[in-house]
């Protein structure tokens, strides 16, 4: 049985002085248990970052595929044969030949 521990005696103390009377095998897997128990705290961190970032490229794929939805509804509309005649009439003066206007080269 240990004495009683005198008031100026630090609990620190105590651990340490109770440590060493026990041993080393429960020593070491104390600390074997302290270093798991880190490492745990160190993987469950890492794996919630990592979990983070994916939403964040997962959002961000998402606003990509919809910019590349509207770049190609943009482009089908802006190549419509419609539009372009539409712009030549209007904006360049241009009308389709008639036949007695056309010309045909051999």
């Amino acid at each position: 049985m240990s004495s009683a521990p005198e008031p100026t005696e630090s609990l620190a103390r105590l651990i340490a002085r109770d440590l060493v009377s026990v041993g080393r095998v429960p020593s070491v897997l104390l600390v074997l248990v302290l270093v798991s128990a880190l490492g745990v705290v160190l993987i469950t961190h890492h794996s919630r970052q990592l979990i983070a970032q994916q939403e964040q490229l997962l959002i961000e794929r998402d606003q990509l595929d919809i910019e590349w939805r509207n770049q190609i509804l943009e482009e089908n509309s802006l190549a419509e044969h419609s539009r372009i005649e539409r712009l030549a009439e209007k904006a360049l003066e241009m009308n389709r030949p008639s036949r007695d206007s056309e010309v045909v080269v051999q």
